[in-house]
């Protein structure tokens, strides 16, 4: 089951607000915004999104690192979005490949991240 949504799993409000623009503008319309991991896991149930960009950091001691599970294993492309860096939070062993984009990002780096995920046809 493929699908052309790009999930967006994000705890701050205006800055999934500008992921979801800056995607919309590069031509990806179906954009689903998440603020919480639960929602994100029912979201990849639900339709296995072609990519996904992840906070890292979902406040209050909580983290992406069960929604970036399940993504790797159904082979969906996706990316941290974080300001940690690898010396500031270790990743497992089986994420520690996973590319990430520094915050605060720029809409270029989003855009041609989410080409490099999904080659557009």
């Amino acid at each position: 089951m493929s699908n052309s949504e790009i999930l967006v799993l994000e705890d701050e409000a205006l800055i999934a607000m500008d992921i979801e623009m800056t995607l919309a503008e590069a031509g990806f319309k179906q954009v689903s915004v998440h603020s919480n991991a639960q929602s994100a896991l029912n979201r990849i149930d639900e339709c296995r999104p072609m990519a996904a960009f992840l906070d890292f950091n979902l406040g209050n001691g909580k983290n992406s690192l069960t929604v970036a599970e399940k993504l790797k294993n159904h082979s969906i492309p996706f990316v941290f979005l974080t300001g940690y860096t690898d010396a500031t939070v270790s990743l497992p062993r089986n994420l520690s490949d996973t590319k990430r984009i520094a915050k605060p990002f720029r809409s270029a780096d989003l855009v041609k991240t989410i080409n490099e995920m999904v080659p557009q046809a």
